[in-house]
């Protein structure tokens, strides 16, 4: 072989981690992305801080092929101006809906996967008129949302029984707070709720640990997962029954994240993985697939290393690292080896087993406002929405269109 530009022509150290990478991914596909392997066959994790060099860096758009992948809506529904979609699990997205009257700010509602139909669910805050709805989530068995006054930032966390698109039984409160702490971070699984409660970074609670809590359908009261001695950098995650929060971690030795996957099987909450980035990182977003991490970082940092460059990284503690070095709008979603990560002006597909990508256009009329992923985590349907303004350029309805992936 010639030595070519410092490289061995048709070998390189970039090329041989490009390899690994898509070697790593078959494996993933092969095992259903999950932890179904026994403990002997996970690859352990050290704890320790994360700096690699560009040798471990597999860029995206350097290294892969664009390609078209002929990806198409499968659905395409018009809803009314305002509705935000947020769509955990299952064939039901929870909606947050503009007001039905002048008695509600926002109302609560589910959209069906299947009819796109759109039905309310709560029209009114439980806490009366000087609440609003805040926030909203839903899974294949439960339903939460927070009530917030915003007036005196007092908040509510509740969760209900959800069932084909209806609530079940009767709504529990299951947190609340002050101005002195945030309104939670949370989301839904199967018949559980799972919820961070942390200081505001600025009020007088501002040195209070960080708990992760966990809630299921009939309990009385929700249980501890995890502790933070300081805020939580993440939303919480949940693909495949994995839980991934984002935790302060070596606390005696600086500021450091640790991205943390946790088995949501039983009440034990077993940690499985985990990657700490360089000191003082703060990823934007994480998720665990099973076999690895797929996480943003949302601004460059001038340490740190190849993971304090902005962009969106796959990968695990000792094996390379997938890179798409474009700023990060939202979470990234995915099934089997394709990723589906969201830029400011359209989604992005990449397949680490193929070594391809391509991107999903927004629909016209439509990107100044945006055009974003309402799934989370491993799905078969990407669901995205947009709001889409007239040709006067007003804002006028907004589109959600589903993908089969």
């Amino acid at each position: 072989m010639g030595l070519l530009n410092g490289e061995y022509k048709g070998f390189s150290r970039r090329r041989f981690a490009l390899g690994s990478v898509a070697a790593a991914g078959a494996v993933a596909a092969a095992t259903g992305l999950s932890a179904c392997g026994g403990d002997e066959d996970k690859k352990k994790s050290t704890g320790e801080p994360q700096e690699i060099d560009d040798e471990s860096i597999v860029s995206v758009l350097d290294d892969y092929k664009a390609q078209d992948f002929g990806l198409a809506a499968a659905q395409t529904w018009t809803l009314p101006l305002g509705t935000v979609l947020f769509h955990c699990e299952g064939s039901w997205a929870a909606a947050m809906l503009t007001p039905e009257s002048a008695l509600h700010p926002n109302t609560l509602g589910v959209l069906s996967l299947a009819s796109g139909a759109l039905t309310t669910v709560r029209e009114g805050a439980i806490n009366g008129r000087l609440y609003t709805f805040f926030d909203v989530r839903c899974g294949s068995s439960a339903f939460a949302w927070v009530e917030i006054d915003y007036n005196t930032r007092d908040w509510k966390l509740y969760g209900q029984g959800f069932s084909e698109g209806t609530m079940t039984g009767e709504p529990a409160e299951l947190d609340s707070g002050n101005a002195d702490w945030e309104p939670p971070m949370f989301t839904v699984t199967g018949d559980s709720v799972i919820w961070q409660k942390m200081p505001l970074a600025s009020g007088s609670k501002s040195s209070s640990a960080s708990h992760c809590l966990r809630w299921h359908v009939g309990d009385k009261e929700g249980s501890e997962i995890w502790e933070s001695i300081g805020r939580f950098a993440t939303h919480p995650r949940v693909s495949d029954n994995m839980l991934t929060i984002v935790p302060r971690v070596l606390n005696e030795e600086g500021t450091y994240y640790g991205m943390t996957a946790i088995e949501l099987d039983d009440d034990k909450h077993k940690q499985m993985d985990q990657l700490v980035l360089p000191a003082s990182i703060r990823p934007f977003d994480a998720v665990y697939t099973g076999e690895q991490f797929v996480f943003s970082i949302e601004a460059s940092y001038n340490y740190g290393g190849s993971l304090g460059n902005m962009g969106t990284y796959i990968g695990r503690e000792g094996e390379p690292y997938v890179y798409f070095s474009r700023e990060p709008a939202a979470w990234t979603s995915f099934n089997g080896n394709r990723f589906y990560i969201k830029t400011q002006s359209a989604h992005y597909i990449v397949d680490t087993a193929e070594n391809t990508y391509d991107a999903i256009s927004s629909p016209d009329h439509s990107l100044s406002f945006g055009d974003y992923p309402a799934s989370e985590g491993h799905t078969t349907q990407f669901l995205v929405y947009s709001t889409v303004r007239d040709t006067q350029g007003i804002p006028q309805s907004v589109t959600a269109r589903l993908f089969a992936i």
